[in-house]
């Protein structure tokens, strides 16, 4: 009996002592009037070598432009912390008549406001063994004619 309890102490821990993995999607929807291209300072991330164009959003459109990957539960402020990392220092939205906006990380604005209403944050409950987490969540930040409005 003391041998079979042990067993099963053993077994629970070991089931509950893993760390579960998170995953998480960064999404820009683009609401403004116009296709808008997204590029930011290549320099400063891997990921941009993969899109030496920027990446382009037609008009009323979104797209996930980012994933990120973890151990751990997702959470809003994990994912700012990784979006910072893809956005470098300065964003460059180019509209498709050729107006542009810059955003840079020294001034906080735009997309580097991260405590701005043009965020939203969603997730999503999953179980690993006995524990409930938030085994996904997406960042999704969304473009608009006030952008354009702002645009040279």
């Amino acid at each position: 009996m003391k041998k079979s309890f042990f067993i099963l102490c053993l077994l629970v821990i070991a089931l509950t002592s893993c760390d579960p993995g998170y995953g998480i999607d960064f999404k820009l929807v683009n609401n403004s009037g116009h296709a808008v291209t997204f590029t930011s300072n290549p320099e400063y991330q891997g990921f941009w070598e993969n899109h030496p164009n920027g990446i382009t959003i037609e008009s009323k459109q979104d797209t996930v432009f980012f994933v990120s990957n973890g151990l751990g539960s997702a959470n809003i402020a994990t994912a700012k912390a990784d979006l910072l990392m893809v956005y470098g220092d300065s964003i460059l939205f180019t509209f498709d008549d050729g107006k542009f906006l810059i955003y840079t990380q020294e001034e906080e604005n735009g997309p580097f406001n991260l405590e701005g209403d043009r965020y939203t944050w969603t997730t999503k409950r999953g179980n690993m063994f006995l524990l409930r987490y938030d085994c996904y969540g997406y960042l999704t930040y969304t473009i608009t004619e006030e952008d354009y409005a702002q645009a040279e």
